[in-house]
């Protein structure tokens, strides 16, 4: 075997390696497409349900109260006004309600 015999088998088995490369991740689109289409009929058809399941997040996660004292009356007036919850920024809202959606998704698959 010769020099230019071997660099032209490199070149074919790069070439293979491209070509099965974009085919793996052309079944991995396709198969997650797939995965996609039946997760959006699911939540299509049970929307009343997700739309439940995101106001009651909201509400939660967005509910602050007017005012929080300890109850002693001799301080009642340097009262502030927490939320009894944290204060959560909008991100981790949308974090949480993914994540609810994304259980109740599971739960629906797993018992059609």
């Amino acid at each position: 075997m010769n020099e230019y015999e071997v660099k032209g088998k490199r070149k074919r088995r790069g070439h293979r390696m491209i070509r099965l490369s974009l085919q793996v991740a052309v079944a991995g689109a396709l198969f997650f497409r797939d995965k996609i289409q039946a997760d959006f009929t699911t939540i299509v058809a049970q929307s009343r349900l997700f739309i439940g399941i995101a106001l009651l997040g909201i509400g939660v996660l967005l509910f602050q109260s007017d005012k929080y004292c300890d109850g002693n009356p001799s301080t009642y007036a340097a009262c502030t006004r927490p939320s009894t919850y944290y204060y959560y920024p909008w991100w981790a809202i949308v974090l949480v309600i993914l994540g609810s959606f994304s259980i109740v998704l599971w739960f629906l698959r797993k018992h059609n």
